[in-house]
């Protein structure tokens, strides 16, 4: 490729200019560089396993083991103490209802036994007004009845 002027010349022939050229330098270097960061990352992956025993490669997944054992064991308990608080709450919620529910019974039969008692009372208060009444009614038939009579008395003794 040859240059003239910021403008460059494809394999076809044709113009590229100076922004395309920076464009494709920087991806086709941008690849470069990830590759180039894989392959170093690889490498130092091997060189480790190669160079160090493999006591310590053991040592280390035992550690690491020993270590996801410790953060499950902690990721456990802390649920388990999640939810036992819960059930703690839930428990605590049931025992005080059923606390009051216990109250509020106490309260309804106190109030069927006073209603009871008032019920009797106004049956009671019922029968003597008709009591009253029939004696009332008695008494008005007596005294026609002695009308009556005293009328007749009267009617006769005037004869």
């Amino acid at each position: 490729m040859s240059s003239s002027g910021g403008k460059d010349f494809d394999r076809d022939g044709r113009r590229r200019d100076t922004e395309t050229k920076k464009k494709e330098a920087t991806t086709t270097t941008t690849t470069t560089t990830t590759k180039d960061a894989l392959e170093r990352a690889l490498s130092r992956h091997e060189k480790y396993v190669s160079s160090s025993s493999e006591g310590r490669f053991a040592e280390d997944l035992a550690e690491n083991r020993k270590d996801a054992t410790r953060k499950v064991a902690k990721l456990t308990s802390t649920l388990v103490s999640g939810i036992n608080r819960g059930v703690l709450e839930v428990f605590e919620n049931q025992k005080e209802v059923e606390k009051e529910a216990k109250v509020l019974q106490k309260k309804v039969d106190a109030f069927k036994c006073e209603s009871r008692t008032w019920v009797k009372s106004l049956r009671d208060f019922d029968e003597s007004l008709k009591s009253i009444g029939d004696f009332e009614n008695y008494v008005m038939t007596l005294e026609n009845e002695l009308k009556g009579i005293a009328e007749e008395l009267k009617k006769r003794k005037e004869q």
